[in-house]
């Protein structure tokens, strides 16, 4: 090999290193990496779901404690209502329509539904109500009762 063929690979390897490290290389530019921002009716929903979960784990904290001993049954009782009270506020909250405008629909899913026919409840299949036999258990060979132990032979010289 002479000593032009060796710059030549030389130049040529330096260069694809660069060519493939080169959008390693590059700093990024997003067009934008801001999050969107929760609309009104989505915050009102998170602090409700928020309070629903906090409500419910302290009453969860709470059954444990008294499970463990750790609070009295006095102490239970007198705390058991009124976090309850706060769950079932929590999750009525939950449950009742806001007064959020909801986001128009789609031509096409304003044309999905109305044209949309009740779909009918699937069949269950034919041999849903027998239930399944369990596999045969084998039973050990030999039996337990016909093991026969083999008496020690002595070391032989």
């Amino acid at each position: 090999m002479t000593a032009a063929g060796v710059v030549l690979g030389v130049v040529l390897a330096a260069a694809v290193v660069v060519v493939v490290a080169l959008p390693f290389l590059r700093d990024p530019a997003p067009a934008d990496d801001r999050l969107d921002a929760p609309t009104p009716a989505e915050e009102q929903r998170l602090a409700l779901a928020e309070e629903r979960d906090r409500a419910l784990g302290a009453l969860k904290e709470l059954e444990f404690d008294h499970r463990t001993g750790k609070i009295t049954d006095e102490d239970y009782r007198r705390d058991v209502g009124p976090l309850r009270q706060r769950a079932a506020a929590a999750l009525r909250r939950i449950g009742e329509p806001s007064d959020a405008v909801p986001e128009p629909r789609s031509d096409r899913e304003e044309r999905d539904v109305t044209d949309a026919q009740p779909v009918p409840e699937p069949a269950p299949p034919p041999d849903e109500g027998t239930p399944p036999t369990p596999a045969p258990v084998p039973e050990p060979y030999p039996p337990p009762d016909e093991i026969t132990i083999p008496s020690p032979t002595p070391p032989q010289e």
